[in-house]
């Protein structure tokens, strides 16, 4: 790369624009956010589908599988930290860490294989009440993929994920102890060579209830992206839309109804080739659409609410050996925090 300080302001530049929102107040009724796995990504913004050349594309866009030389092991560990939403119907969330993301990936010529396992939502909340009840949710999804690379230009992809969803019983919400399957697809267009374009979609779970009629429902997501890397391969820059399906949540004597909304995805990354190892520094944001949420009781005592728009603010950074990458991000969007670190070792 000729000019380094290129890639470094538009990392200052990002970092910048973010900050104001940092302190931005929400009026949302779950502290819940489903991030797509993987260090890297975390501190691109999530902003991956048209990059996704690591493991983690199994469950971004499988047909990024291809873009990987030589079989390899990856595993992640995250982290979530919450100061608390006073006015959330649900309570406190705790922290909560653990493994996010575990995978074995074989590519061949022109098609790659993956097995992983994911940890798509594992929240710990305490409902400050008059008699504090504790409240967990956990899923966790076991998924395989493949991708084809259908030509120089274009690869396709496709998985198959059986989700084990939990619930514990707590002050106004239903426990569950279900199982569901799901699917999701991509495929990878890369016309011009310093250029990728992306599109995926992913089926989300739903669990039933055991005290209610009403599922529990994670939202279905599709979305394209684009990414730009020049010659040199030290400056990557991707953008991604994302479109967030509708939810629905099972409560004591009625349910909760979440709208479907937008994401924005922006990230950066810097690589410093002539450093061994290699080192990576990564900046995004993100940002959500407020969305419309709906309480409806068997009552007739229905309420509406309305969320925020949420930015969310994100770094990382990467060390490239010869065999053996480390990467590190966090993500931070109002009171909450996540931090996530990927191991990937290649043989």
């Amino acid at each position: 790369m000729r000019h380094p300080t290129i890639a470094a302001t538009v990392l200052i530049a990002v970092a910048t624009a973010a900050l104001p929102c940092w302190s931005q107040d929400s009026s949302r009724i779950a502290d819940t956010v489903f991030t797509n796995p993987g260090a890297r990504s975390i501190g691109l913004g999530g902003a991956f589908a048209a990059i996704a050349d690591d493991a983690t594309a199994a469950f971004a866009n499988p047909a990024g599988l291809v873009q990987i030389l030589r079989p390899e092991i990856s595993i992640e560990f995250r982290a979530t930290a919450s100061t608390g939403n006073p006015d959330n119907l649900y309570g406190v969330p705790n922290g909560v860490s653990g493994l996010g993301f575990f995978s074995f990936v074989y590519p061949s010529r022109n098609w790659a294989i993956a097995a992983y396992s994911h940890q798509m939502a594992s929240l710990d909340f305490t409902f400050d009440g008059l008699y504090p009840m504790p409240r967990e949710l956990s899923v966790r999804s076991y998924a395989t993929a493949a991708a084809l690379e259908i030509s120089e230009h274009l690869s396709l992809g496709a998985g198959f994920s059986y989700f084990d969803g939990d619930r514990s019983a707590g002050a106004g919400v239903s426990e569950f102890s279900d199982a569901d399957w799901g699917v999701n697809a991509g495929l990878l267009w890369s016309p011009f060579q310093a250029w990728n374009f992306a599109g995926f979609y992913r089926q989300g779970p739903e669990f039933d209830s055991s005290a209610t009629p009403t599922s529990f429902s994670f939202p279905n997501v599709y979305g394209v992206g684009v990414a730009f890397q020049p010659n040199t391969g030290a400056l990557t820059i991707g953008f991604e839309w994302d479109r967030v399906g509708s939810t629905t949540d099972p409560l004591q004597g009625g349910h909760a109804e979440t709208e479907g909304g937008s994401e924005y995805h922006l990230g950066v990354e810097y690589a410093v080739l002539r450093w061994k190892p290699v080192v990576a520094f990564r900046a995004g944001m993100w940002r959500e659409s407020n969305r419309r949420y709906d309480v409806i009781n068997d009552l007739g005592a229905d309420e509406s609410f309305h969320t925020d728009d949420r930015t969310h603010v994100a770094f990382g950074f990467g060390l490239a050996f010869k065999r053996f990458q480390i990467d590190a991000g966090v993500d931070f969007f109002d009171q909450d925090f996540i931090g996530s670190a990927s191991f990937v070792y290649s043989f």
